[in-house]
């Protein structure tokens, strides 16, 4: 409930309003907007399937569709295949050079006699030596080496041809497709492609966890204020509101400047009020509560002040016209002025 006191000061009409009051600043244009919010974009116009039921929440990571499903399962295929001929061939050069490695370290092993009755090197150029046993482990390690390399790369390249394909959830949240879905459940679920030149955004994906009020604060008196006293309201039918209290303010890029952007969180009762309230252009109430005893001055009746053709700005006529006090709020018709300590 107002408190407000209406008196006459210098032959203008002066409203008092006690601390505490919720003092309306201005309307602002303003937006509904959800925590975040993402386009999905379609790498390739191939087969879609899979496809996660329309409106419905997910989480993140949940498939929301897959592109040439069959093509992708034949990549995977033809990808073990060829790892497999590889890990055998490795496996057999290594097998080879294990076996080897026996017969070196038996011949070492052996006294100078005993190998004169060894058949195994009988004959040899080059007779096995300590060293011989340390090539055979690094022959056996690069082969190793060689299989693992092989097999992340195969992966790597797969990897980056077919994960695109599978289209996943950014984040916890609904999803709404924005391409039009065959009405036939079985065509859904054999799969579809789109036409070439409707390769638009396929789905939208919005973080449902909170929604804001959104308005740009473009006066600086005002802009300098508790942004924690602020709150906002938008009317909605039948004598409604949808209301916001402050949750933060952001600089962000808006045409071809930076805009100043306040963010008014929406209780959790009201989210679904919100949800159907996104995309649309709306007009929001910002509220400020004042701290301490205001007056609230019209500034059309300001401007017939006597002093005001003398006067450059509102600060400069309110000290005129009300000595001790200052500019707290700037409003739309209306100044809201604060004593001075």
């Amino acid at each position: 409930m107002r408190h407000f006191c209406i008196s006459l000061i210098c032959g203008l009409t002066t409203a008092w309003g006690a601390a505490g009051e919720s003092i309306v600043v201005g309307k602002y244009p303003a937006k509904i907007v959800p925590e975040q919010i993402s386009e999905i974009h379609l790498k390739e116009n191939g087969l879609i399937t899979d496809l996660a039921e329309p409106g419905k929440r997910l989480k993140k990571d949940d498939i929301i569709a897959i592109i040439d499903k069959e093509q992708t399962q034949h990549d995977r295929e033809d990808m073990e295949l060829t790892l497999a001929r590889e890990r055998i061939s490795k496996q057999d050069e290594m097998r080879k050079l294990e076996a080897q490695r026996r017969q070196v370290a038996f011949y070492l092993s052996l006294s100078e006699g005993e190998r004169r009755y060894n058949t195994d090197f009988k004959g040899a150029d080059n007779q096995p030596t300590p060293e011989s046993l340390q090539d055979i482990d690094s022959r056996i390690d690069l082969l190793k080496k060689e299989l693992a390399t092989l097999e992340r790369r195969k992966q790597r390249e797969f990897d980056l041809k077919h994960d695109p394909l599978t289209v996943r959830m950014p984040f916890d949240g609904q999803l709404q497709y924005n391409v039009p879905l065959p009405e036939n459940p079985q065509e859904r679920e054999q799969g579809f492609k789109l036409p070439e030149n409707n390769m638009r955004t396929f789905a939208t994906v919005c973080d449902d966890s909170a929604y804001y009020i959104t308005i740009s604060i473009v006066e600086g008196e005002n802009s300098l204020l508790n942004e924690e006293k602020f709150s906002v309201s938008v009317a909605l039918p039948e004598g409604k509101k949808l209301n916001g209290t402050f949750a933060r303010r952001m600089i962000e890029r808006a045409g071809n400047g930076d805009a100043l952007i306040y963010y008014f969180k929406i209780p959790q009762e009201d989210h679904a009020t919100a949800h159907r309230m996104l995309g649309s252009r709306y007009t929001a109430t910002l509220h400020y509560e004042a701290e301490g005893e205001v007056l609230k001055i019209s500034k059309a009746q300001l401007a017939a002040h006597p002093q005001a053709v003398h006067c450059d700005d509102w600060a400069q006529l309110v000290e005129i016209a009300y000595p001790g006090y200052s500019i707290l709020i700037v409003g739309t018709r209306e100044l809201v002025l604060s004593k001075q300590p």
